[in-house]
């Protein structure tokens, strides 16, 4: 869970805020944030709240404090994107399809890995609800046609996708699933938003639930590397669909 879900509200609204107004580039790139009593009035928080968001916020490699200089906003660099209330921050401020494409490749690292030891080690169970999950997504897709990914559709797809996560039965793949997915739901709204495109990828999630249930972790590996590659594809295609549309008006 986010940091700023399980803190108190002050807490989380201030911590929320300013982390904002970092990403977003308000203060620039290795800019200088305000002193402390400034901040304390622009944000409406006393000064405990403040210093104990401004180290949650060094935690998350946001920024840091120098001595008689202030505190600094570091380098984007430094930030600890695997920390979900960063994702979040860059999710609403950053390059989306850049976000989109740098996640893709991440997943290209990690899935097929999944994939291919969930069929080695998941148990009777876990293939069985991998299975079930594939059946969910394929009436979700005859459910929506050729038409755009709902909330309901995306939701299956994602279920399916950290099942497989956790059929790995490998602690840091599941871990890695778990992250995985909070981006997911976000690039899966992005990557299928045009008519058809999720009916089209049912296909190779198939191929993996099946390799997965009968224990093939060549197949199961070369579904899920196919299944990103497409999904890459298809952010490509949509790129070129938004600059056409773009150059035409």
């Amino acid at each position: 869970m986010p940091e700023l879900a399980r803190r108190p509200s002050l807490f989380s609204h201030t911590l929320n805020q300013l982390g904002r107004q970092i990403v977003s580039g308000r203060y620039g790139e290795s800019g200088m944030i305000p002193p402390e009593p400034k901040l304390c009035e622009q944000l409406g928080a006393s000064r405990g709240v403040l210093r104990e968001v401004l180290r949650v916020l060094s935690q998350k490699g946001l920024i840091s404090a120098q001595p008689k200089v202030g505190i600094r906003v570091e380098p984007e660099r430094n930030w600890n994107v695997m920390d979900l209330d960063v994702l979040n921050w860059l999710w609403e401020f950053g390059p989306r399809t850049n976000y989109i494409r740098e996640f893709l490749e991440f997943r290209l690292i990690f899935e097929p890995a999944a994939a291919s030891a969930a069929a080695k080690n998941a148990t009777d169970a876990d293939r069985i609800e991998i299975l079930d999950l594939y059946n969910i997504l394929a009436e979700e897709s005859d459910r929506i046609s050729d038409r755009s990914s709902d909330e309901r559709a995306q939701d299956a797809d994602l279920r399916f996708h950290l099942a497989v996560f956790r059929a790995s039965r490998n602690r840091l793949l599941v871990y890695t699933g778990t992250l995985i997915g909070h981006i997911m739901r976000q690039q899966i709204a992005v990557t299928t938003s045009t008519p058809g495109v999720f009916r089209d990828a049912v296909p190779l999630h198939k191929q993996m639930a099946e390799a997965i249930s009968r224990g093939d972790h060549k197949e199961a590996e070369r579904a899920a590397r196919d299944n990103v590659i497409w999904t890459q594809d298809a952010l490509d295609r949509l790129n070129r669909e938004n600059q056409t549309a773009v150059a035409g008006e």
